[in-house]
């Protein structure tokens, strides 16, 4: 990539970056409106805010990250909760397609980082926790205080549960991966990316 198409390039990620935050900001007012502030920490918008961070430093990890989480794991989840209540809000649609939208673009760029599923997954083990001390159960947000009904009753130990859930959801993103980095292609080998 020559230094012209570079700067171009890092120009429109930080554009990107800006909408995405732009975004993410409207969605949080409403959040904050509605009194439902805690739900910021769900997975797709911790995953957002993670997109965010990547466009602006050129950090395609990041990117990987939180787009692997949107498309493999938090939009299937949002897209069910939709059908089921039959509502979503406005930011809320905004909030789950235009950061996996700008992130599919700055990757079809840079090339799908390897990395990228573990970090997704890695960012679901640490959000557990999380949310487990800081949201109310009633939200069940990353699904913290409340397990799935078809995985508890066949797993009732907390470990084993945790064990499974771990590992469908690696599963879940390393297939999309695969199936991604048909498109996106991997990144070159001799080239440097910049660390997360």
């Amino acid at each position: 990539m020559d230094v012209m198409n570079s700067s171009d390039f890092h120009s429109r990620s930080r554009l990107m970056a800006l909408l995405v935050l732009l975004s993410m900001a409207l969605h949080s007012y409403v959040k904050w409106r509605l009194g439902t502030l805690p739900e910021l920490l769900w997975g797709c918008n911790v995953a957002s805010f993670i997109i965010v961070v990547g466009l602006w430093f050129r950090a395609p990890s990041a990117v990987a990250t939180g787009f692997l989480w949107h498309v493999c794991i938090g939009d299937p989840a949002y897209i069910v909760d939709v059908l089921r209540s039959g509502s979503t809000g406005w930011t809320s649609v905004l909030a789950h397609s235009l950061p996996p939208i700008a992130a599919f673009f700055y990757l079809r760029r840079t090339g799908l980082p390897r990395s990228g599923p573990y970090l997704a997954l890695l960012l679901f083990i640490a959000l557990v926790p999380i949310s487990h001390y800081l949201t109310p159960s009633v939200l069940n947000i990353n699904l913290a205080h409340e397990r799935l009904w078809f995985l508890k009753s066949r797993f009732p130990g907390h470990w084993s549960y945790r064990a499974v859930f771990c590992a469908g959801m690696l599963a879940l993103l390393l297939l999309g991966d695969a199936l991604l980095a048909l498109a996106l292609k991997r990144p070159p080998k001799n080239v440097e990316s910049p660390a997360f």
